[in-house]
């Protein structure tokens, strides 16, 4: 009566005794390592090399460059996730030693190249090659070596940008607050913004100070600006971002002797920035070229949108912007009364 159980457990711990057997890898680490073997905290020089270039980027003081292919501030936000991604590489398991076989994982002679570590002292090199069906690991393999690993983490992402993608798109990143005066430079007549403090009394100490802004157009005397407009100036001044560059070497290089308009902002501790603009005239007209600080060597592509922002004229900055949309109930009731009067 007993047999059958004694049957069914035979071939229960035959088929344990099996899976176990099968779901051995002995190529698997027992304990997990750090697939660098540098200290990330140190590292200071990182060489990317892909299908779009070969870039080169170093730390000066506290902050990321690029030296490779050009001269040029880095992306300080990538630079900081690609470190911290590869710094969670950890082995997993040794996937094949057989040369034959690294272009099923991506690691063949084009596969992306890495380098990264203390300029002039110790630099981890790899090679990057394909994510897991999950995503969640990534096949590499060091520089020198026919060993293919699987580690744990998916920085990929990081090592398939463009030299361009690594460029730092700010413009202008500035603390309004520290915003004293900004002029507003157009061909024919120059704005001027002033900042003004008032102290409180003497016997008012506990009042906080009140602070204004003058608008000082070209002709006729000062006023106080229109919080809307006067807003999207400090804003714009105070968050500048570009879409994209043009570089002295290209044919599209602009003629920028010219501008046709120009933003100086002058902050406390004697910084100053300024921001030469001319509209897109071929291409997409609705982004502008920027030229920043007398640099020619790069320029900045601009949205349209931004440069209006900052390019408003003493009318628009006292009585605000017109009414352009006559589909607005607002402005068809206003249009309404005026034909009424």
């Amino acid at each position: 009566m007993n047999r059958p159980i004694y049957i069914l457990a035979g071939v229960m711990i035959v088929g344990i005794a099996a899976w176990l057997l099968l779901s051995h890898d002995p190529h698997r680490v027992t304990e997990k390592q750090s697939f660098l073997t540098i200290d990330t905290s140190t590292v200071d020089y990182i060489r990317i090399q892909n299908k779009d270039g070969d870039l080169t980027m170093k730390k000066v003081g506290s902050n990321w460059k690029m030296t490779k292919p050009r001269d040029f501030p880095a992306n300080a936000g990538y630079v900081k996730t690609l470190i911290e991604k590869v710094g969670g590489l950890e082995m997993e398991s040794l996937i094949t030693t057989n040369k034959d076989k690294l272009s099923t994982y991506e690691l063949g002679d084009s596969a992306t190249y890495i380098e990264i570590g203390k300029d002039g002292g110790k630099i981890d090199k790899f090679y990057c090659g394909k994510p897991s069906e999950t995503y969640t690991h990534t096949y590499v393999r060091r520089d020198g070596s026919d060993e293919v690993w699987m580690v744990s983490g998916s920085p990929k992402s990081s090592f398939s940008r463009t030299p361009d993608d690594w460029r730092d798109k700010r413009v202008l990143e500035l603390d309004r607050t520290m915003i004293q005066r900004i002029l507003l430079e157009f061909p024919d007549e120059t704005v001027e913004l002033v900042r003004n403090i008032s102290t409180p009394n003497a016997d008012t100490t506990l009042a906080k100070s009140d602070t204004t802004w003058m608008v000082h157009p070209a002709k006729g005397d000062p006023f106080e600006p229109m919080d809307k407009e006067f807003n999207r100036i400090m804003n714009t001044c105070a968050r500048l971002s570009s879409i994209g560059f043009v570089d002295a070497d290209d044919d599209t290089m602009p003629d920028m002797s010219k501008p046709e308009f120009t933003v100086e902002i002058f902050s406390e501790g004697n910084q100053h920035e300024k921001i030469e603009f001319m509209p897109r005239t071929t291409g997409d007209t609705s982004r502008w070229y920027a030229m920043k600080n007398g640099s020619a060597s790069t320029l900045y592509l601009i949205y349209q949108s931004s440069v209006k922002n900052l390019m408003k004229r003493p009318d628009i900055l006292k009585n605000g912007e017109p009414d352009v949309n006559p589909r607005d109930p607002a402005v068809k009731a206003k249009a309404a009364k005026k034909k009424g009067a």
